[in-house]
């Protein structure tokens, strides 16, 4: 008779209770990535009041979060649009921005601009490329998506370029004189920087950020235009 190896029949043994547990395999990495789904589902509140929240979550990148920025704000859907248009008033409620210009202005709804950030010890200085384009829904809603375009213009040697790896504005007129912004986003800051770091100092310059625009925009000049691309919902 011919007789069976040890190592044969420890591979016949291992090879029968793998096809016996192949269910339960699935099972615990479907299990696994529900898990790891709801991780990145949940949103934890940074800070909050009646009309303004800041959020953040895990995302799929190593050290980088993903945050939402809410505001309630007295303002016209097209006063919020020629309000974050105006790149020189940027450096005074975007927080330690030092400037920001437009690059090139593809169309009335689209162009593509740079904003340089203050070094801010121990992180150095930073600046960010993006292209960003806008729509109005037919709610009167407005949406402005951003990406990045850090290869439309060569990288400034002085200071660190990060990455936007999604962000995206939704503006929702609640009457003819308020609306509501969310912001959402994930930017990779580079240079190494770790997140225990990063994470206080971002999340405190969005709160800071929201109520520069809470304060600012309602008194804003742009208040008293009007975009030809944009309809304002009508008073009742």
């Amino acid at each position: 008779m011919h007789q069976v190896s040890n190592p044969t029949r420890i591979s016949l043994l291992v090879t029968h209770l793998t096809s016996l547990n192949y269910p339960l395999l699935i099972s615990l990495l479907l299990l696994s990535h529900n898990v790891q789904a709801n991780a990145l589902s949940s949103w934890k509140v940074w800070q909050q009041n009646s009309d303004l929240s800041v959020l953040y979550r895990a995302s799929q990148y190593n050290d980088v979060i993903e945050i939402k920025a809410q505001a309630k704000v007295n303002s016209s859907l097209a006063g919020f649009i020629y309000f974050i248009e105006d790149f020189k008033l940027a450096p005074h409620w975007l927080d330690n921005v030092e400037s920001a210009k437009c690059i090139s202005q593809i169309s009335s709804e689209e162009n593509v601009f740079i904003t340089r950030f203050k070094g801010l010890w121990p992180i150095s200085a930073r600046e960010i490329v993006a292209h960003s384009r806008y729509w109005q829904n037919e709610d009167l809603s407005v949406e402005i998506a951003v990406k990045d375009a850090g290869d439309t213009i060569e990288k400034n040697q002085n200071v660190i370029r990060m990455k936007v790896l999604s962000a995206h504005w939704t503006i929702v007129p609640l009457d003819n004189k308020r609306i509501a912004i969310t912001y959402q986003f994930m930017v990779d800051p580079k240079g190494n920087v770790p997140l225990w770091l990063t994470k206080p100092i971002t999340l405190n310059g969005i709160w800071t950020t929201l109520h520069n625009i809470q304060r600012q925009l309602p008194k804003s000049k742009w208040q008293q235009q009007v975009k030809s691309n944009i309809q304002e919902i009508q008073s009742q």
